[in-house]
């Protein structure tokens, strides 16, 4: 790998690893104890840094000389362009529908309203429909343009959202105990099923 890749992939690492840490139960726990009343405004600063982070490596990823690693026949493309555009369309969907939750802006409408476990729509073909739609859609952009820096963004996406939903499993068992318990048994986590 040249040196544009090597950065591309430290830089995927340090976004991944510093997106965890910041929204880590015990950074969040300290950084309240330090904030105080502002604290409120975490979740929409993090939002912010995350969202400007993601644009600086996307904007780097798509300037550096990557070199094509296969060339997809033209049905492999549609088809590929077809579940690419059903990925974004879906994740866009997921994150229309928890904006207000995903980017801290409840501060802005007074909502302290406690978190309930949603299990509706895509939530009753797959536990985490956000991370589906995403794989969906960065692997199915990969076939589509098969760049090694595209490749190296997707790799280092997946094993972090792999390794990170662990965790988010144990929080949403702490969170919604049994009644979590049951919905694993009944809903696959990423992959739905197929019969």
């Amino acid at each position: 790998m040249d040196r544009p890749h090597i950065i591309l992939f430290i830089a995927w690492v340090l976004y991944c690893v510093v997106h965890s840490v910041l929204a880590a139960g015990s950074v969040k726990r300290r950084l309240e104890s330090l904030l105080g009343k502002y604290y409120k405004y975490y979740r929409f600063a993090y939002t912010v840094f995350a969202f400007l982070g993601l644009v600086a490596i996307l904007l780097y990823q798509v300037n550096i000389n990557s070199p094509l690693l296969f060339k997809g026949t033209l049905i492999v493309q549609i088809i590929a362009a077809a579940f690419a555009s059903i990925g974004a369309a879906m994740v866009m969907l997921n994150i229309i529908k928890y904006f207000v939750q995903l980017s801290g802006v409840r501060w802005l409408f007074g909502s302290n309203v406690p978190g309930k476990l949603e299990q509706g729509g895509l939530h009753r073909i797959v536990r985490h429909p956000l991370y589906f739609s995403t794989f969906l859609f960065i692997w199915s952009l990969w076939v589509l343009y098969p760049y090694l820096s595209l490749l190296i963004a997707n790799l280092v996406i997946t094993i972090y959202t792999l390794i990170a939903l662990k965790f988010e499993e144990a929080k949403l068992i702490a969170e919604f105990g049994d009644e979590y318990r049951q919905y694993q048994k009944t809903v696959p986590m990423i992959l739905p099923k197929l019969f």
